[in-house]
């Protein structure tokens, strides 16, 4: 007995990998054989059960039946646990197939109407042209242009700071010059901490 199972799960190990591969006919089959083969360890458990009762020792006897059964038991759910493991793994597969099927038509749109913007943004000059010979002079003017928009807007950005600056320290100069005149002296500079309060 024990030799026959070793054989079955050394089949079961070396068809291992072609039973990934099954076709869904083929693993149809393949289930409904495991469970003829539960159906007949059960009907034999339960004969050989019956045998059992009628001798003497009935304890050993039932102990054996049991102990068989659940090695053919067994080897049936390792079978089953190798199909249901291809199962997942071909659904897998067949899902990742359908992602990228699904991004991959989706990119090219999203690259479709870019091109198909970008097209429309060009002189018509430009546009005329192939949309080879479109984009060269397009990608070597793009950076320069960029560049030159980046450094005008730090340079606007500049500008406002300094003038701010100035509008500032006139409004400060004012603010000094309406308090002497009203005869306010200013505010003494805080004093710089001594040797006792410096930290130590």
């Amino acid at each position: 007995m024990k030799r026959r199972v070793l054989c079955v799960m050394w089949g079961l190990a070396t068809a291992l990998p072609a039973a990934f591969a099954l076709d869904a006919e083929t693993e149809r089959a393949e289930r409904a054989r495991i469970a003829r083969e539960r159906e007949r360890v059960q009907a034999a458990f339960e004969e050989r059960e019956r045998a059992c009762r009628e001798r003497f020792v009935v304890t050993a006897c039932l102990e054996e039946a049991r102990r068989e059964r659940r090695e053919r038991l067994e080897s049936l759910r390792h079978q089953q646990a190798i199909l249901d493991e291809a199962q997942r793994k071909q659904r897998a597969a067949q899902r990742m197939d359908d992602i990228r099927a699904k991004v991959s038509g989706e990119e090219a749109q999203r690259r479709a109407a870019q091109a198909r913007e970008r097209r429309q943004k060009l002189p018509p000059e430009v546009a005329a042209r192939p949309p080879s010979q479109a984009a060269a002079p397009r990608t070597h003017a793009a950076p320069a242009s960029a560049a030159r928009s980046d450094a005008a807007r730090r340079a606007a950005e500049y500008e406002k700071r300094q003038a701010e600056a100035r509008e500032h320290r006139e409004a400060v100069a004012r603010r000094h010059a309406e308090r002497a005149a009203q005869g306010k002296i200013p505010a003494k500079p805080l004093p710089v901490p001594g040797a006792a309060s410096a930290p130590r």
